[in-house]
This record gives C-alpha cells, structure tokens and sequence, in this order.
C-alpha cells in the first residue's frame, strides 16, 4: 500500500468536511479511501502509530523537510522551535514549510551558486503584516539586526543603498520613518560627538551607542547585576523590563545602586520580556543574568567588562568574545546549550569556541555547555594566566570520549591555575604533561588549591603521585566516585579537605612505606572515605585540625599498623586530633578485639560517634566520661559485653543506639539528661532495668528483646514519653501509676513478658486514668503474651476502643 493523498492544511480541511453526511464520501473527498484507513487501523494492534506512517515510501515531499517532523525529532529540546524561528537566530534543517511558522521574522542559510563557485549566504524573511527589511550590514551574519516594525522611504530621485557607501554611487541612503524615542533616564548620557558640516559650519551632534543595552529573555522572575567601573556625575544606572508583545506593559527601576545595580524583578506569569540597562557601556565592568532564558547577547561592544555571567540562560551560538568584551577576565556560561549551535563546527569546545575568547580570560567556567572530547593542550595554548578551570556539569552537556578522542583525556593548563574542577563528565584519562611549553597536567601543577575530579566513573590512576611533590598550596582535593587511588599527601600543611568516597580504587591510606598517606596535614579537618573499600589498619591520626572522620562502609580492619593487634582502635590513635567532633567507621573486617578503654579520653570535643562491626568487636564499650560534648551514640551491631555507662558526665546527650551488641546487668539509671530523646537497647542481654530520672525529653525507648524481669519501673520523669518498646522480656509485675500521665503516649508494646492478671489490670486502669486526664486517639496498646484482664478492666478496654484506641490481647 503507498499513500498518495497530498498534505492538507487548515480550512481546506473543513472545506472538503462541509455538508457532507456520508463518512465514506467525506473521506474519499480527502482522497483517503476508506479500505485504506481499514488497514491503517488494524495495524494498531501490531504496535505501529500514527508516525509510522508519515515515513512510507511515495510521499510527495521528504520526510525530512517535513516541519511537523521537525517538531516532534525536537521535543527532547524545551521551545527548541520558538528558539530557532526569529531574528537573532537561523532556521536550519532544510525544512518545507507548509502551514504556521511562529515568529515576526525568520532568518535561515541558504546556497547561492553551484559547485566551486558556491556561496553559503544568509537572508532574512518576514511573517507578519509589519514590514521587515533584510539587514543593511555587510556582509550579514548570523547576530546583523533586521530592521522591522518601521516604514522605509526613499527621497524623491534617489536610490535604495545598502554596505558601504561606494564613491562612484550618488544619491540618498535608506531612510526610515521610526520615531526617536525621547530620553527617559538620567543615566542616558551620549558616547559619542560626531562633528558634521551643515551649510558650510562644523557643528557637533551627540550621539548614544549601546543605550540602552538589551537582553530579550523569558523569565517570570528575576535577579540581575551590572557593576560599573565608576559613576558620571554621580549618576546611578537604570533599568527597564519590558514584555515585548506590548510595550506598556513594563517596569522601570531608576537611579538603581551605584556602582554596584541590582534589581530584583517578581512577576506572576513567565514572558518573554526585554531587560534594558541603561548606562554607557564603556562603564560596564561586569554582567550577571541568569535564567533568564537569554538566547543571545546584543550586538555592541564592552571594552572594560572584566566579568560575564550568563549561566543557566538558552544561549547556543557561542558569541564572539573577542569583539564582544574584547578583555574580559572571567566567563560564566554554566549549562547554555551550545551543543545546538547552528555552525556544526561549533557544537563542541573545540578550537573554533576558543578562539572566540580573549586570551585575557584567567576564569575559565563552563560546565554542561558541551557534548564529547575536548583537544588535551587547547585551554593552555590559549589561555596562559588562567587561574580557574570549572567544567563541572551540575547537569546539560558533558563531556565523554567521542571520534575525536576515544581516551577523554583531562585538559592541561597552565602552571598557574589555581581551581581544576570537573566534576559530573565523564574523563577518562590523565593524557600526557610538556611542561617546556607551558602545557600542565594537573599532577604536575604546583600552584593548585582546589581540584575536584569527582563523578567521573571510568577515570583511574594507579599511582600516588596525584598532586605534585612540589605543590605546597593544595588546600581541597576531591575524587568522589572515580577509580583513583588515595594520593600520598603526606606534609601538605594547607590541606583541609579530602573526599575520597564511592572509590573502588581507593587502596590503603599508607604507602608502600607503611607512612600515614596524610602524616602532618596539620590544616586538614576533613577526611572522607565513606563506601570505598579502604583497607589496612588505624593510622595515628597526626591531624591537629581534624574535625570530621568518615570510615563508613569500608574494609578496614583497624588494630596498630605496626601489627599490634589487642586493640582494634588503639590508645592513642586520636591523641594528636583533639578537635575531632565526627567519627564514623562501619567495617565487616574490623577485629574481635575490643576498642581500649582510653580510646576517647582524647576527643572532648566528639559530637558524634558512630562504630558498626557487623558483630565483631567485642569488649566493654570505651569511657565516654571526657566527651562532653558528645550527643550521637551508634553502638549498634556490635559484640559489646559488661554494663552500658550512665552517660552522667555526657549532658548533651540526644540520641543512643546500643541495639544488638550482647550488654549484660541493669539498664542504668539515667538521670538529668534533658536532651536525650532516643534510647534504643534492644537485642542485648539486659536483666533489670532502674528508674528513670528527669529526662524530660526522652521519647523513644526501645529495649526489646532482653532478659528484663521484676517490675516494670515507673515512667512518671519521662513526660514526653511516645514509644515505650519492651515486648520479649521477663516482666512479672508492674508499678502502679507507671503510664498514667503519659500524655503523649503513641505505642506502647508489652507483649511476650510474664505480666500477671494483677499487673494487667493495672496498666489497664491507668491507661483509662491517661486517656480522662488527656482525651485523644490513634493510641496502639500490644499486651498479647501475658495474662488476660478482668473485671472493670475489660469495660474500660471497650471505652478506649470506642474512642479510637487499639488494644490487642490474646
């Protein structure tokens, strides 16, 4: 089967439909015949739709000119249509356009000539009733602005002229009838005196170049910054937003800061709007807009702008730079797609973007703007100052090996950066240093401070050589989520941060040498290993400033590297760290043998202490008595024998996990810890529990799953008591008026215990006496396993249900 029938569009569709009463007929008229659509429809249920059929063969026109095509191939692209269809931008795609295309005016490429001799040229089309005017300039290029919305005369004898004004050609220039818009702002000041003979006198005329200068985006709200090198005549710039499908709709910020303009825009709906700033822009030192959904910059010049910032706005024709802001020093085009440029020899940063950018440029921020490899040595041919490399994604683009390069190597820089992040690409190899020609490799930088290689999954480096011996300045180092191995950093004193986390490669944290890999980082505060398989022993931690220690989820087996083994963390491991707050370590290797009792005394200031073994390590738990501080207890899954401390000396107290360790003797009797909220010791060996005292913040105890017998005590000092969990014990009696102010009670699980009938009734009687003082529901009461209640005590378990509680007996 071939479809013949030609496109039809709009009402030459109702025209055939009309007055028509006879499906069949109607359809014939549109030259669809029905046995046709039969088969159209019966192979829905192989799977095919409606796209499946624009590409049969026959078709008058291409498939791939076609513009609905177009459309649907692009949905991936927000707008990517209104994007491509204006002024400032080509249509590209070699499209026929039967039907709509939205836009005042549309600008595409086309071939002039044949062969050899063949031209790529631009033109300029309008497609609304006002009139518009292909671009005077010579010749036109991709930003030449298009001269619409104005009528166009010619005085009387002359002729319509357009470049440059040839000497052989007479007669007047193109004229137009627009209206010069009267000054509106103070800060309108003229930048130009043009000198003209009138009548044979010189007089001077006053002229305005690049005010007001102006971004078309498409923003509901937004923040925008211009600094200025100075003021003239103490007058402040101004601003203006304007929708641009109606020019009184718009909002004016006069006289805005001084040097420093910001304004703050808020508006209820998202337009697209004109930002105009006015100000001579030979005055303008640096620009911040973004998302604003900006999709280019405005022709013009900034000859003093140090400073662009136009991140996270639409921008895909990478603009020039050079003529642009011919020295500026700092470029910010975070995640702009660039990629969809309408050059093909432009859609990666190649050389043909570099070479767009002033060799001035020493901040270098560029990340999620383009797709695949970059040349290794093409940023430190170009830029020999730079001090900032930031190709970090955050989303958009990345880059990955590609045709051109299949390694993905990093790119080289000058010696003299200071800041290599990458983050969130994905770099492959580390490439090759020629240091004679001022190409560096990052490990042979000497004056880094911040490198980040994180998020770049398949980049491996078996050596520990990965920042330069010679380095001494390197304060950040980050390869999260790489197979890097853990670099020797030993003697980098301005060192302060290492993450080293989701690292299969990490490898140990000594050397070859058995020398702990950061031994006198005396800046270092944080050291972060967490779910990268570390492995070795407890170093002594030679770190004066380390605050955070992060060993989760790793193989470690601690003991002492010199192969001591009595102790898994020994005595004087954290003896040089007595800032440390945060110590985690979580390891299925760590030894049976016990934590020494002094591990801690040199930690007052721990916050936060968290040791999982998987069961391993047993012992007593270490003293805790000089840690203050110390509020986050995670004991849990250990082999922790003897008695739990009282925590008397640790005010701060809030959170205590001790569950499944082998704890023995009496749950302690914790008393005047205001801030302790959670206790959980369950699945321990406990036998006795003692009265609480004064925890007027406790509301989770969880001690499930001991050995608990005698009385259950009384709760009275715990007033916002939620949970209380003691199911699985050995419990006989209970202290009368135990939960009877409980007021904020939630659960409470006693079940599998040894509770007398005496002893269930009472409970029974004061949850009723709780339920009177403070009426609520949505209270769950377990007292499955013990003996049944009678008397009174079953009328007040139908009260409570009635009024929303659940209580469950045998």
């Amino acid at each position: 089967m071939a479809l013949k029938n030609p496109k039809l569009f709009g009402l030459n569709v109702l025209n055939y439909f009309s007055d028509i009463e006879n499906k069949n007929q109607a359809l014939t008229a549109l030259n669809l015949p029905p046995l046709d659509l039969d088969v159209i429809r019966g192979t829905s249920n192989a799977g095919a739709t409606r796209n499946d059929f624009i590409s049969f063969s026959r078709l008058t026109q291409p498939i791939y000119k076609v513009l609905d095509r177009y459309q649907s191939d692009s949905a991936t692209y927000t707008d990517i249509l209104f994007n491509k269809a204006g002024t400032n931008s080509t249509l590209f795609g070699n499209l026929n356009i039967n039907g709509g295309l939205s836009g005042n005016a549309i600008r595409y490429r086309y071939v002039d000539g044949t062969g050899s001799s063949a031209v790529v040229k631009i033109a300029d089309i309008s497609t609304s009733r006002v009139s518009a005017w292909s671009s005077s300039a010579n010749p036109v290029v991709d930003t030449s602005p298009i001269s619409y919305g104005a009528r166009v005369g010619i005085i009387t004898g002359g002729s319509l002229q357009f470049g440059t004004q040839s000497p052989l050609v007479s007669g007047s220039r193109l004229q137009t009838t627009i209206t010069p818009q009267a000054k509106e702002f103070a800060s309108e000041f003229p930048t130009h005196k043009i000198n003209c003979t009138i009548g044979g006198q010189t007089v001077s005329l006053y002229a305005m170049k690049g005010i007001p200068l102006v971004f078309t985006g498409f923003f509901r709200n937004l923040d925008a910054n211009i600094t200025l090198t100075g003021l003239i005549g103490g007058t402040s710039a101004s601003w203006k937003i304007v929708n641009t499908s109606n020019a009184n709709d718009f909002t004016t910020y006069s006289n805005q800061g001084g040097t420093s303009s910001t304004i703050n825009y808020i508006s209820s709906i998202s337009r697209e709007r004109y930002i105009q700033f006015y100000y001579n822009p030979d005055n303008i030192s640096s620009i911040t807009i973004n998302s604003a959904n900006i999709s280019t910059l405005p022709v013009t010049k900034l000859a003093n702008a140090t400073l662009l910032n136009f991140s996270y706005n639409s921008l895909t024709n990478f603009p020039d730079l050079t003529i642009f802001s011919p020295n500026v020093q700092s470029i910010y085009f975070v995640q702009n797609p660039f990629y969809l440029s309408d050059t093909v020899a432009e859609r990666k940063l190649n050389s043909n973007i570099i070479n767009k950018i002033p060799t001035t440029v020493r901040n270098f921020v560029m990340g999620g703007t383009f797709y695949g490899s970059i040349t290794q040595n093409i940023i430190a041919n170009r830029f020999t100052t730079l001090t900032t490399l930031n190709l970090s994604r955050g989303g958009g683009a990345y880059f990955y090996p590609d045709d051109s390069d299949n390694t993905c190597a990093l790119p080289n820089v000058p010696n003299s950066c200071e800041t290599y992040l990458v983050d969130s690409n994905d770099f492959r190899a580390f490439g090759t240093t020629n240091t004679g020609a001022g190409q560096y490799n990052i490990k042979d930088l000497t004056n880094l401070i911040t490198l980040s290689l994180s998020g770049n999954y398949y980049l491996e480096y078996n050596q520990e050589n990965l920042i330069s011996s010679s380095n001494n300045k390197i304060q950040s180092v980050n390869i999260y989520y790489t197979a890097v191995r853990c670099p020797d950093l030993n003697g980098k004193q301005s060192l302060t941060t290492f993450y080293g986390h989701y690292c299969r490669n990490i490898g140990s944290i000594f050397t070859s040498g058995n020398t702990y890999k950061f031994d006198g980082c005396g800046s270092l505060s944080t050291l972060y290993f967490y779910a990268s398989p570390l492995t070795g022993a407890m170093p002594k931690f030679t770190n004066a400033s380390l605050s955070y220690l992060e060993l989760r989820a790793t193989n470690l087996t601690g003991g002492n590297p010199n192969g001591d083994n009595t102790y898994v963390i020994p005595e004087r491991t954290f003896e040089q760290s007595p800032k440390l707050q945060y110590m985690l370590l979580q390891s299925g290797n760590l030894l049976t043998s016990p934590i020494h009792p002094n591990a801690f005394t040199y930690t007052p200031n721990l916050y936060y202490l968290w040791y999982i073994s998987y069961g391993r390590t047993g012992g007593s738990i270490p003293t805790l008595a000089s840690c203050s501080n110390l509020t986050w207890i995670i004991f849990h899954y250990n082999n922790f024998t003897g008695n739990f401390p009282n925590l008397a000396s640790n005010r701060n107290i809030y959170y205590v996990d001790s569950s499944y360790n082998s704890l023995s003797g009496n749950i302690p009797g914790f008393k005047n810890l205001s801030s302790l909220s959670y206790l959980f010791l369950y699945n321990n060996q406990f036998t006795g529990i003692t009265k609480f005292t004064n925890l007027p913040s406790l509301a989770y105890f969880y001690a499930h799953n001991n050995q608990l017998s005698g009385e259950i005590p009384d709760f009275t000092d715990c007033p916002n008591m939620y949970y209380l969990i003691l199911f699985n014990n050995k419990f006989t009696t209970y202290k009368s008026g135990a939960f009877s102010s409980l007021y904020r009670l939630r659960y409470l699980d006693l079940a599998n215990n040894l509770l007398s009938q005496q002893a269930i009734n009472s409970i029974i009687s004061d949850l009723y006496t709780n339920y009177n003082s403070i009426n609520r529901s949505g209270v769950t009461i377990n007292l499955r396993g013990n003996a049944a209640p009678s008397g009174t005590s079953l009328d007040y378990i139908d009260i409570l249900r009635s009024k929303g509680w659940s209580i469950a007996l045998d």
